[in-house]
């Protein structure tokens, strides 16, 4: 009877093994994902959006998930400029005192494509430098989704999170990360590969008594 499951156990066991490494390929291809770029505001740019759609640019932002390490590409006239300010001047338009300013003077073409990487999870506030065009829609809200955290959604552009901190969730609901869920899954399919192969062991000894 023990020499028949031998067979068995060797096959829980080897289906034990081989879950623990696809846990393991697919937590490391989460980690090394490639950054991606964006282009903002798709064909239209960063520009003022028409009149009846002057959230155009948040619809755009939202309808996008992005990480940390992508890229948004901002093309728009070599007249124009992009603010990255505090909640509450995005609220005000307010461009007197930008945390990061890029206008686009360089390269003397009609248009500018700036390059700007999203080095953190949390939001960042766009907004146009240019006198009037922050007030006729032309600024966005961009959410950084926090890995970590499994990437909770984006609250609209009217929420009241903070200004340059990453959005957190309560202490009581925070979520478990997901890297340590996979860390948890792969140690269990890994103590139980182990334990299918002592009771291998365990049975081969026996059966040959």
């Amino acid at each position: 009877m023990a020499s028949s499951l031998v067979p068995l156990v060797a096959v829980l066991a080897a289906a034990a093994a081989a879950s623990c490494g696809v846990l393991l390929l697919g937590a490391s291809a989460a980690a090394s994902r490639a950054p991606a770029i964006y282009l903002v505001g798709d064909a239209s740019g960063w520009a003022v959006p028409p009149a009846n759609a002057t959230d155009a640019l948040n619809k755009w932002a939202i309808r996008h998930r992005f990480h940390v390490g992508d890229v948004l590409a901002f093309k728009y006239p070599n007249n124009d400029s992009v603010l990255l300010v505090r909640r509450g001047d995005y609220d005000a338009c307010n461009a007197a005192s930008p945390v990061q300013a890029r206008s686009g003077t360089a390269g003397g073409g009609a248009f500018v494509v700036l390059l700007f990487r999203l080095d953190r999870p949390g939001h960042f506030f766009f907004i146009s430098g240019e006198p009037g065009r922050c007030e006729a829609g032309q600024r966005m809200v961009v959410h950084v989704a926090d890995s970590s955290l499994g990437g909770a959604p984006a609250p609209a552009p009217g929420g009241t999170d903070d200004d340059d901190e990453p959005s957190r969730s309560p202490s009581g609901d925070r979520p478990i990360p997901v890297a340590f869920r996979l860390f948890v899954a792969a140690g269990l399919g890994f103590l139980g590969g182990c334990f299918l192969a002592g009771m291998i062991i365990w049975l081969t000894v026996n059966c040959r008594r």
